[in-house]
């Protein structure tokens, strides 16, 4: 029976490849019998949820930002007015009134309401969403006690619609970059029917509702994702009817996908396929505040030593990443993104192998009298397995320490980060709004994005929450660098490893694509021809 399996195998993988090319055909051509304009591209894996209120990885990005819009919205940087019409704030800075537009239609004809947000930011706010990004929300008035359950009564928390079309929202203190936060999609309205209908089922297609540019329109569950153009989309957008999202997890497999035509957008690509297309015409490169950064578990042994984690993190030559990740990778120092106010190259622990074992010999931590042996958990794409690869090397080198590599497909590898049961992991941080605070609450001890289980309330929480409260430029700077040397070189509770940007591949049929370097692509300001 062994000796027919290997037939077997290749039987069963011609016969995949084609029905895939088959289906691609049927599926992924420029026009159907319709002539309807259709949009290609790759998403890099199964997204966690399309629930907005909870979503929290970039997989869900290019999805919500074309299926729902907030109240505001980015014009290049400049947050500017979506679906409000215009907004206000008091002299001290504490109180924001958002009248929105009146007449936009949700995609069932139903008009949108000040309610939809009242109700979505309390959902976002409930101890039972146990939404990861609660904590955006925690400058107003009341929403942190809420939140924690200290605060039963919502009614107290500084969210009010005054009238159908008018929203108020009050803050504890005034905030320097405040407005950007009603940008991102876990603030985006809600409709307190459809939920309470359709319970767990409401992001279903044929049961979600939206207000962006698109609906949803089919969703196979890691094959593809289908939108479809908004009829009571209220702004003007570009002339594609529909957009297939392919869930494609190798990236050697998109890269062919986008070669041979079943793809016009290509994004997150291999390194060696990268090196191959240097240079071509449809290759582009957008700026990205973007961190890829060694993330270690302070809660579990031996990587809870302070020592053990200053020796990882300065055993690491970073200055190699790019020869061989071979996209634009430069070596990072700060948390903070280049281009933002609290980076710098003087902050984090250089490259030294002689003061690594020196740290080494401090932590005195053994592994059963053998050689040291942690854990690295990675989600399972090109660059991060190269990386992964890289860093195993280099602390076998350095250090004597044996890395075991752990890869996952992305949405197990969310779940392990949240289970907190490896030494290290591999993750990057891409600016929801263009301020370092965005990058930094990361790590605050309340924060659902905190995996590393780094606490440190004194020395990092408090000067990140004041610096919120302060106007000028210069002095929150002072405190970012201040909380950062904590944050990495006293604790070394992360190593940064690099910056890079956005590189894309798109088909010269697509017109008028940009990626703002908050990674947001707006595929209303998209047509495509045949």
């Amino acid at each position: 029976m062994f000796k027919k399996k290997p037939f077997y195998f290749v039987w069963i993988g011609f016969m995949f490849f084609f029905s895939f090319q088959a289906h691609s055909s049927n599926q992924l051509g420029k026009t159907t019998v319709k002539d309807e304009k259709i949009f290609s591209m790759r998403l890099i894996g199964e997204p966690e949820t399309l629930d907005w209120n909870i979503a929290h990885t970039m997989v869900e990005t290019y999805l919500l930002m074309n299926l729902m819009e907030g109240l505001m919205t980015f014009d290049g940087l400049k947050p500017v007015a979506s679906l409000a019409e215009r907004w206000s704030k008091t002299d001290d800075g504490k109180t924001y009134t958002f009248y929105l537009k009146k007449g936009v239609k949700w995609s069932d004809g139903v008009e949108l309401g000040a309610n939809d947000f009242v109700y979505s930011w309390k959902r976002l706010l409930s101890p039972l969403t146990a939404a990861s990004y609660a904590y955006f929300l925690f400058d107003i008035v009341g929403a942190e006690d809420f939140n924690k359950g200290k605060l039963k009564d919502f009614n107290k928390v500084g969210i009010k619609a005054l009238d159908k079309y008018t929203l108020q929202v009050k803050l504890s203190h005034p905030v320097a970059y405040w407005i950007y936060i009603p940008t991102f999609w876990v603030t985006f309205p809600m409709r307190q029917d459809v939920i309470e209908k359709n319970g767990a089922y409401w992001t279903k297609p044929g049961r979600m509702l939206t207000l962006g540019p698109f609906t949803l329109e089919a969703y196979e569950p890691d094959s593809r994702i289908v939108l479809r153009a908004n009829p009571n989309y209220h702004g003007k957008h570009g002339n594609i009817d529909k957009v297939i999202g392919l869930v494609v997890k190798d990236s050697s497999t998109a890269f062919k996908l986008y070669e041979t035509n079943k793809l016009d957008f290509l994004t997150d690509i291999a390194s060696t396929d990268l090196k191959s297309v240097k240079g071509r015409s449809d290759l582009k490169e957008f700026p990205y505040l973007k961190v890829v950064y060694l993330g270690l578990n302070l809660i579990k042994y031996p990587t809870n030593n302070m020592h053990l984690r200053r020796a990882l993190s300065m055993a690491i030559d970073k200055s190699k990443i790019e020869s061989i990740l071979g996209g634009g990778q430069k070596r990072a120092t700060t948390f903070v993104a280049k281009d933002l106010m609290g980076y710098s190259s003087e902050i984090g622990l250089p490259f030294d192998v002689k003061k690594a074992k020196s740290e080494l010999a401090l932590a005195g931590v053994s592994n059963t009298g053998e050689s040291l042996t942690i854990e690295l958990v990675i989600a399972n794409w090109d660059k991060s397995i190269l990386l992964a690869q890289f860093i195993q090397s280099e602390l076998k080198k350095n250090l004597g320490i044996n890395v075991i590599i752990q890869p996952f497909d992305h949405k197990t590898f969310r779940a392990q980060l949240d289970l907190k049961i490896y030494h290290m992991y591999i993750t990057s941080w891409g600016a929801d709004y263009p301020d370092p605070d965005n990058i930094l609450s990361v790590f605050l001890s309340d924060s659902g994005n905190n995996r590393s289980s780094f606490k440190e309330e004194k020395k990092y929480d408090k000067p990140i929450l004041e610096a919120r409260l302060l106007q000028s430029g210069s002095e929150r700077e002072k405190k970012y660098l201040q909380a950062q040397k904590v944050l990495l070189e006293d604790s070394a509770a992360v190593v940064p490893l690099y910056y890079e940007p956005n590189f894309a591949l798109i088909k010269s049929r697509v017109k008028g694509l940009q990626i703002n370097p908050l990674n947001n692509l707006y595929l209303r300001d998209v047509s495509v021809s045949k």
